[in-house]
């Protein structure tokens, strides 16, 4: 008995560590995509300037001046790797939930409402 009661532990802990993943990776998704809004912010905000007009960005923590040509690509492309990233987060998402879910069914675990 003591063994089974030992057996069923580590199943919740498993189910527990994949629960931690799985909220793991939502809250990354929602963090890239609040970067992401600001990323669309600064393009809203400079797109319909000159060129040539001076700008200032940030790079590693320090402030430099650049024009709105140079720094407007740079941006749009961090701005699309980063859709790509949370592309890729939630389709691990979606994975992780299955995974879950089919442990939780193998397991037949039963989640009820938090205490």
């Amino acid at each position: 008995m003591s063994q089974q009661q030992l057996t069923n532990e580590q199943i919740v802990a498993n189910y527990k560590e994949m629960k931690q993943q799985q909220s793991t990776i939502m809250s990354k998704i929602s963090e890239i995509e609040a970067d992401q809004g600001e990323y669309n912010l600064v393009i809203s905000a400079i797109e319909h300037l000159e060129p040539s007009r001076k700008c200032f960005r940030m790079i590693g923590g320090v402030l430099v001046e650049r024009t709105v040509g140079d720094v407007l690509p740079v941006v749009k492309q961090n701005r699309d790797g980063i859709k790509d990233l949370v592309q890729r987060l939630e389709e691990q998402l979606t994975a992780k939930t299955k995974e879950l879910n089919d442990y939780a069914a193998k397991y037949n675990i039963r989640v009820g409402p938090a205490q």
